[in-house]
C-alpha cells in the first residue's frame, strides 16, 4: 500500500497577507505600466502613422483621442510628419500621467494631492486665460508645461491613493 504525499503545512496568516501584499504589488505594477503606456501613446502614435500603414486600425485607436480633446490645428504639434491625435495641452496632461506613473514621487496624502491638483489646475487655466484673452500668443511650451503639471500631480495623487489603501509601503 503507497503512502499518500505529505500534507502541505496550513496556510498561516503571516503567508495570506503576504501573498495578499504581492498581489496588491503586481496590481499595482500593472496600474503604473498601464498609466504610462496610455499616457506615451499620443507622442508615439503619430511615428506609428508615418511608418506603417495602419489604416483602420488608426481610426479605431484615434476615436478616444477625438473624443476628449479639440485639436485645433495651430494647438497640435506634428511629430514625425503626422499631426498629434491631441492638442500640446493635453498631450501634456497624457504625458505628467505617464512620468508620475513612472516616478510615482513623493506620495501625498490625499489633502496634499487636493491642494496640488487645485495649484496645477489654476496654473493650467491661468494660462488659458492669458493665452485667450491675447496677454501672450500660443505657446506650445506653456500648454505642454502646464498639462505636463497637472498630468503628474494626478497620476502622483492617485498612485499614493492605490499605495496608502493597498498598505504597499509597510513590509
Amino acid at each position: 500500500m503507497s503512502e499518500s504525499p505529505p500534507a502541505p503545512p496550513p496556510a498561516t496568516a503571516d503567508g495570506s497577507a503576504a501573498s495578499r501584499r504581492q498581489a496588491s504589488r503586481q496590481l499595482l505594477l500593472l496600474a503604473r505600466l498601464s498609466f504610462f503606456l496610455v499616457g506615451t501613446l499620443p507622442w508615439w502614435l503619430p511615428f506609428a502613422e508615418a511608418h506603417l500603414p495602419l489604416g483602420p486600425v488608426w481610426v479605431i485607436v484615434d476615436l478616444p483621442f477625438a473624443a476628449i480633446c479639440h485639436r485645433l490645428t495651430e494647438r497640435t504639434l506634428e511629430l514625425g510628419g503626422v499631426s498629434m491625435p491631441l492638442c500640446s495641452r493635453c498631450a501634456g496632461i497624457f504625458a505628467g500621467l505617464a512620468l508620475g506613473a513612472l516616478i510615482c514621487r513623493p506620495r501625498i496624502a490625499l489633502k496634499q494631492a487636493r491642494i496640488a491638483l487645485l495649484g496645477a489646475g489654476l496654473l493650467m487655466v491661468a494660462d488659458i486665460v492669458a493665452q485667450d484673452m491675447g496677454w501672450h500668443p500660443m505657446w506650445h511650451w506653456t500648454r505642454l508645461l502646464t498639462g505636463a503639471l497637472l498630468g503628474y500631480v494626478a497620476a502622483v495623487a492617485l498612485m499614493s491613493a492605490i499605495i496608502r489603501e493597498r498598505n504597499l509601503d509597510a513590509g
